[in-house]
């Protein structure tokens, strides 16, 4: 048991050093993991193997076409949509309605709020164009990184039953088979309980904002729901990701009203997020705090940027199972 326990703190320090040693390799050989037990979500629903496989195939192959489908939609999307945007703001300050109003206010106040809107404009544009441009820059990046990160899925999904048999026993020699059993299973099912949890989440974010964005007739409502489940796999960041693009092509709909609109759609589906859907699934299902699950991610994140943010909760996980296994004596990953 104690050198079952050493071994493992040995890995994890291990794996910190890569992350700083070896930054892309370590993250994408990570994200492979979640990835894996991602596409092994449909196959849950298939008794037979030949079915799981294929379901398995297909979620793999229909991932990397989510990502091209998204990168190829957004970069033409954003830079077609800036304008409109900056014009929204100059007919505002140009507008008779406005210049009265501010013809009543004190001239230093009416000087601010014209500044502002003018600085809003020109910083909104600015991170704009330069979003443009780093995922135009960064595209080929990102969709070489998404086929290895496939490929790394698929590789261990179809070498899962030889890792637990051949390898484990190699890179844990003198340890306590069983204890080693348990700590890895449970950290297993700990791991796609997690993945299927935030994918149910997930698909009622996309959804919601999906169904928003076609009710008020804002363009690409397929998009911004694909785009508003994605990267709702990164907590409390993800809304941010998919608001920007939002917000650019409601205001190009409907000017200000469409930007009203939009936030009342991501507030809608952040208060599905993190007020009704997560504490009901992560907090009890996983048997953890919300407030510590916060703080997890945020502390993480600080520490490695959106990859800390993604890997916060998975981590939480470890170190919850790490302890009751190996220092109160549990097996069933209870802390109590």
């Amino acid at each position: 048991m104690k050198t079952t326990r050493n071994w493992l703190i040995a890995y994890i320090a291990l794996y910190i050093a890569s992350l700083y040693l070896f930054p892309l390799t370590s993250r994408i050989l990570t994200l492979s993991l979640i990835l894996a037990m991602l596409i092994e979500v449909p196959t849950g629903f298939f008794k037979n193997e030949r079915a799981r496989r294929l379901a398995a195939l297909l979620t793999g192959v229909g991932l990397v076409v989510i990502v091209v489908y998204l990168l190829s939609s957004s970069i033409p999307m954003i830079i077609s949509n800036i304008s409109s945007f900056g014009n929204e703001i100059d007919r505002i300050l140009e507008g008779e309605r406005f210049n009265r109003l501010m013809a009543r206010l004190p001239e230093s106040v009416a000087v601010s709020v014209k500044d502002f809107l003018g600085s809003l404009n020109n910083v909104m544009i600015g991170f704009a164009l330069d979003t443009a441009r780093k995922v135009a820059a960064s595209a080929s990046s990102w969709l070489t990184g998404a086929v290895l990160l496939i490929i790394g899925s698929v590789y261990l999904l179809r070498n899962k039953k030889n890792f637990s048999e051949k390898i484990v026993p190699v890179v844990f020699p003198g340890c306590d088979r069983e204890s080693l059993r348990d700590f890895l299973g449970g950290f297993n099912r700990d791991l796609q309980n997690y993945v299927f949890q935030r994918t149910i989440i997930a698909l009622s974010v996309g959804t919601t904002i999906g169904a928003g964005a076609f009710l008020l007739g804002i363009p690409h409502p397929l998009f911004f729901a694909i785009l508003g489940a994605i990267t709702n796999y990164i907590p409390y960041v993800g809304v941010v990701m998919t608001g920007i693009p939002f917000l650019l092509v409601g205001n190009a709909a409907h000017g200000f009203w469409g930007v009203f609109g939009v936030i009342a759609i991501l507030l809608v589906a952040g208060v599905i997020d993190g007020w009704v859907m997560t504490p009901m699934l992560m907090s009890k299902r996983l048997r953890m705090n919300w407030f510590i699950i916060l703080v997890a991610v945020i502390a993480i994140g600080e520490l490695l940027g959106i990859f800390g943010m993604i890997i916060g909760i998975p981590a939480l996980l470890f170190i919850k199972r790490f302890w009751s296994d190996f220092v109160m004596g549990r097996s069933d990953g209870i802390l109590e």
